[in-house]
Protein backbone atom coordinates (compact mmCIF):
# COMPACT_ATOMS: atom_id res chain seq x y z
CA UNK A 1 0.00 0.00 0.00
CA UNK A 2 2.87 2.44 0.94
CA UNK A 3 4.27 1.95 -2.88
CA UNK A 4 0.78 2.17 -4.38
CA UNK A 5 0.31 5.49 -2.42
CA UNK A 6 3.70 7.02 -3.42
CA UNK A 7 3.27 6.08 -6.94
CA UNK A 8 -0.51 7.80 -6.99
CA UNK A 9 1.52 11.04 -5.36
CA UNK A 10 3.83 11.00 -8.11
CA UNK A 11 1.39 10.66 -11.18
CA UNK A 12 -0.49 13.60 -9.55
CA UNK A 13 2.35 15.89 -9.92
CA UNK A 14 2.11 15.09 -13.87
CA UNK A 15 0.82 17.55 -16.42
CA UNK A 16 -2.76 16.29 -16.99
CA UNK A 17 -2.88 15.47 -20.99
CA UNK A 18 -6.72 16.60 -22.21
CA UNK A 19 -8.42 16.81 -25.12
CA UNK A 20 -9.08 19.98 -25.79
CA UNK A 21 -5.96 21.08 -27.94
CA UNK A 22 -6.43 20.30 -31.75
CA UNK A 23 -4.27 18.54 -34.04
CA UNK A 24 -2.83 16.93 -30.49
CA UNK A 25 -2.57 13.20 -30.38
CA UNK A 26 -5.25 13.21 -27.68
CA UNK A 27 -7.71 15.51 -29.32
CA UNK A 28 -7.30 12.81 -32.57
CA UNK A 29 -8.68 9.98 -30.70
CA UNK A 30 -11.89 11.52 -30.25
CA UNK A 31 -11.80 12.73 -34.25
CA UNK A 32 -10.32 10.45 -36.13
CA UNK A 33 -8.90 7.31 -34.55
CA UNK A 34 -11.71 6.04 -32.02
CA UNK A 35 -14.86 6.90 -34.34
CA UNK A 36 -12.57 4.51 -37.32
CA UNK A 37 -12.31 1.81 -34.56
CA UNK A 38 -16.02 2.13 -34.01
CA UNK A 39 -17.33 2.11 -37.77
CA UNK A 40 -14.94 -0.87 -38.23
CA UNK A 41 -16.62 -2.44 -34.81
CA UNK A 42 -19.83 -1.93 -36.51
CA UNK A 43 -18.97 -3.30 -39.35
CA UNK A 44 -17.33 -6.80 -37.79
CA UNK A 45 -20.89 -7.26 -35.72
CA UNK A 46 -23.43 -5.93 -38.25
CA UNK A 47 -25.01 -9.24 -38.21
CA UNK A 48 -24.68 -9.79 -34.64
CA UNK A 49 -25.80 -6.34 -33.22
CA UNK A 50 -29.27 -5.66 -32.99
CA UNK A 51 -30.67 -2.14 -35.35
CA UNK A 52 -30.66 -0.57 -31.56
CA UNK A 53 -27.38 -1.20 -30.67
CA UNK A 54 -26.30 -0.53 -34.39
CA UNK A 55 -27.72 2.90 -33.65
CA UNK A 56 -26.21 3.46 -30.41
CA UNK A 57 -22.68 3.32 -32.01
CA UNK A 58 -23.73 5.48 -34.98
CA UNK A 59 -24.61 8.10 -32.17
CA UNK A 60 -21.46 7.52 -30.10
CA UNK A 61 -19.13 8.35 -33.27
CA UNK A 62 -21.49 11.47 -34.24
CA UNK A 63 -20.72 12.31 -30.26
CA UNK A 64 -17.50 12.15 -30.30
CA UNK A 65 -16.92 13.67 -33.50
CA UNK A 66 -19.08 16.65 -32.09
CA UNK A 67 -17.39 16.89 -28.75
CA UNK A 68 -21.21 16.10 -27.20
CA UNK A 69 -21.55 15.92 -23.59
CA UNK A 70 -19.85 12.20 -22.08
CA UNK A 71 -22.49 9.91 -20.97
CA UNK A 72 -23.18 8.70 -17.88
CA UNK A 73 -23.94 4.87 -16.94
CA UNK A 74 -27.05 5.54 -15.32
CA UNK A 75 -28.57 6.65 -18.75
CA UNK A 76 -28.51 2.56 -19.05
CA UNK A 77 -30.02 1.44 -15.69
CA UNK A 78 -30.93 -1.66 -17.00
CA UNK A 79 -27.99 -2.60 -18.46
CA UNK A 80 -25.81 -0.85 -15.54
CA UNK A 81 -27.33 -3.49 -13.10
CA UNK A 82 -25.06 -5.88 -14.82
CA UNK A 83 -22.27 -4.16 -14.80
CA UNK A 84 -19.53 -4.41 -11.69
CA UNK A 85 -17.49 -1.30 -12.44
CA UNK A 86 -20.23 1.54 -13.72
CA UNK A 87 -20.74 2.52 -10.25
CA UNK A 88 -17.54 3.64 -9.67
CA UNK A 89 -17.60 5.66 -13.25
CA UNK A 90 -20.56 7.10 -12.27
CA UNK A 91 -18.30 8.51 -9.30
CA UNK A 92 -15.70 9.28 -11.27
CA UNK A 93 -18.34 11.39 -14.01
CA UNK A 94 -21.09 12.79 -12.48
CA UNK A 95 -20.90 16.56 -11.96
CA UNK A 96 -17.64 17.52 -14.08
CA UNK A 97 -19.60 18.20 -17.20
CA UNK A 98 -16.72 16.49 -19.38
CA UNK A 99 -17.52 16.50 -23.49
CA UNK A 100 -15.69 14.07 -25.68
CA UNK A 101 -12.50 16.61 -26.52
CA UNK A 102 -12.64 18.75 -23.50
CA UNK A 103 -11.97 15.92 -20.73
CA UNK A 104 -8.27 13.86 -19.28
CA UNK A 105 -7.61 12.12 -22.55
CA UNK A 106 -6.32 8.86 -20.76
CA UNK A 107 -10.30 9.08 -18.29
CA UNK A 108 -12.10 9.78 -21.35
CA UNK A 109 -10.85 6.72 -23.68
CA UNK A 110 -10.69 4.35 -20.70
CA UNK A 111 -14.52 5.02 -20.41
CA UNK A 112 -15.48 5.14 -24.18
CA UNK A 113 -14.25 1.07 -24.16
CA UNK A 114 -16.57 0.60 -20.89
CA UNK A 115 -19.21 2.50 -22.35
CA UNK A 116 -19.17 0.40 -25.83
CA UNK A 117 -19.82 -2.54 -23.75
CA UNK A 118 -22.74 -1.33 -22.02
CA UNK A 119 -24.25 0.20 -25.03
CA UNK A 120 -23.68 -3.01 -27.11
CA UNK A 121 -25.67 -5.26 -24.12
CA UNK A 122 -22.17 -7.11 -23.37
CA UNK A 123 -23.04 -7.97 -19.97
CA UNK A 124 -26.70 -9.32 -20.87
CA UNK A 125 -25.19 -11.21 -24.20
CA UNK A 126 -21.72 -12.19 -23.64
CA UNK A 127 -20.90 -10.88 -27.13
CA UNK A 128 -17.38 -9.13 -27.30
CA UNK A 129 -17.73 -6.38 -29.45
CA UNK A 130 -13.51 -6.82 -30.65
CA UNK A 131 -13.43 -10.10 -30.70
CA UNK A 132 -13.05 -10.79 -34.68
CA UNK A 133 -10.91 -7.84 -34.43
CA UNK A 134 -8.75 -9.67 -31.53
CA UNK A 135 -8.44 -12.79 -34.18
CA UNK A 136 -8.03 -10.80 -37.30
CA UNK A 137 -4.86 -9.40 -35.46
CA UNK A 138 -3.65 -12.39 -34.39
CA UNK A 139 -3.99 -14.03 -38.00
CA UNK A 140 -2.25 -10.67 -39.41
CA UNK A 141 0.41 -11.25 -36.46
CA UNK A 142 1.30 -14.81 -38.12
CA UNK A 143 1.24 -13.55 -41.19
CA UNK A 144 3.80 -10.67 -40.11
CA UNK A 145 6.66 -13.29 -38.73
CA UNK A 146 6.75 -14.42 -42.12
CA UNK A 147 7.92 -11.29 -43.16
CA UNK A 148 11.11 -9.99 -43.13
CA UNK A 149 10.48 -6.98 -41.47
CA UNK A 150 10.48 -8.11 -37.38
CA UNK A 151 13.47 -9.83 -38.60
CA UNK A 152 15.32 -6.88 -39.89
CA UNK A 153 14.67 -5.07 -36.57
CA UNK A 154 16.28 -7.83 -34.86
CA UNK A 155 19.19 -7.66 -36.93
CA UNK A 156 19.38 -3.67 -36.66
CA UNK A 157 19.43 -4.08 -32.92
CA UNK A 158 22.77 -6.94 -33.26
CA UNK A 159 23.98 -4.17 -35.44
CA UNK A 160 23.82 -1.35 -32.80
CA UNK A 161 26.27 -3.63 -30.62
CA UNK A 162 28.92 -3.26 -33.29
CA UNK A 163 28.81 0.34 -34.11
CA UNK A 164 32.10 2.73 -33.28
CA UNK A 165 31.92 5.83 -32.44
CA UNK A 166 28.67 5.94 -30.29
CA UNK A 167 28.42 7.25 -26.66
CA UNK A 168 26.52 4.52 -24.09
CA UNK A 169 23.86 6.56 -23.79
CA UNK A 170 23.11 7.01 -27.29
CA UNK A 171 22.87 3.70 -27.55
CA UNK A 172 20.78 2.67 -25.03
CA UNK A 173 18.20 5.51 -26.54
CA UNK A 174 18.28 3.41 -29.46
CA UNK A 175 17.44 0.44 -28.08
CA UNK A 176 14.58 2.14 -26.15
CA UNK A 177 13.03 3.15 -29.09
CA UNK A 178 13.40 -0.42 -31.30
CA UNK A 179 11.76 -1.75 -28.17
CA UNK A 180 8.95 0.54 -28.29
CA UNK A 181 8.52 -0.19 -32.16
CA UNK A 182 6.17 -3.17 -31.86
CA UNK A 183 3.34 -0.81 -30.18
CA UNK A 184 3.38 0.92 -33.92
CA UNK A 185 1.27 -1.93 -34.85
CA UNK A 186 -1.29 -0.22 -32.35
CA UNK A 187 -4.40 -1.64 -33.64
CA UNK A 188 -6.50 1.59 -32.97
CA UNK A 189 -4.00 3.75 -35.05
CA UNK A 190 -4.56 2.47 -38.69
CA UNK A 191 -2.10 5.35 -40.44
CA UNK A 192 1.02 4.01 -37.74
CA UNK A 193 -0.23 0.53 -37.85
CA UNK A 194 0.65 0.66 -41.91
CA UNK A 195 4.09 1.04 -41.40
CA UNK A 196 5.11 -2.02 -39.64
CA UNK A 197 4.38 -4.98 -42.28
CA UNK A 198 4.31 -5.53 -45.86
CA UNK A 199 5.57 -2.93 -48.70
CA UNK A 200 5.48 0.16 -46.50
CA UNK A 201 7.43 -1.38 -43.44
CA UNK A 202 9.20 1.18 -41.46
CA UNK A 203 12.26 0.62 -39.20
CA UNK A 204 12.36 4.41 -38.25
CA UNK A 205 10.40 5.10 -34.90
CA UNK A 206 10.18 9.09 -35.31
CA UNK A 207 10.09 11.08 -32.13
CA UNK A 208 6.93 12.77 -33.40
CA UNK A 209 5.03 9.32 -32.63
CA UNK A 210 6.56 9.70 -29.07
CA UNK A 211 3.95 11.41 -25.91
CA UNK A 212 6.66 12.03 -23.90
CA UNK A 213 10.47 10.85 -24.10
CA UNK A 214 11.69 9.94 -20.48
CA UNK A 215 14.48 8.30 -21.82
CA UNK A 216 17.20 10.07 -20.07
CA UNK A 217 15.78 9.80 -17.15
CA UNK A 218 15.27 6.36 -17.76
CA UNK A 219 19.20 6.37 -17.88
CA UNK A 220 20.27 8.04 -15.38
CA UNK A 221 18.27 5.66 -13.02
CA UNK A 222 19.42 2.54 -14.81
CA UNK A 223 23.02 3.64 -13.99
CA UNK A 224 21.95 4.51 -10.31
CA UNK A 225 21.29 0.93 -9.79
CA UNK A 226 23.92 -0.25 -11.41
CA UNK A 227 26.65 1.93 -9.19
CA UNK A 228 24.64 0.45 -5.90
CA UNK A 229 25.00 -3.36 -7.07
CA UNK A 230 28.50 -2.76 -8.29
CA UNK A 231 30.13 -5.73 -7.72
CA UNK A 232 27.04 -7.86 -8.27
CA UNK A 233 27.23 -10.65 -10.84
CA UNK A 234 23.96 -11.00 -11.44
CA UNK A 235 22.79 -7.32 -12.39
CA UNK A 236 20.10 -7.89 -15.01
CA UNK A 237 17.06 -5.26 -16.35
CA UNK A 238 13.65 -6.50 -17.64
CA UNK A 239 12.32 -3.35 -18.91
CA UNK A 240 8.38 -3.37 -20.48
CA UNK A 241 7.27 -0.95 -23.19
CA UNK A 242 3.92 -0.18 -23.45
CA UNK A 243 1.96 2.23 -25.55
Amino acid sequence: MKHTLEFLERVHQQVEIRTGVPGSFANDTYVARFPELLRDCLADNHGRFSAEQRDRILQLIEGMLGDADIPLPSQLPKTVMKSFTSEQWEQLLAGEEYTWQNSPWFLGEQYAYHWLLLITDYYSTGIDPFRLLYVQRNLIKVKELSEDTPWRLLQNAIDLSTESGQDRNNMLKRYLKLCLWGNKADGCNKEVKNTVSEKDASLVFSDELLLVDHSDRVISFLEQKARELEGSQHLSVEYINDN
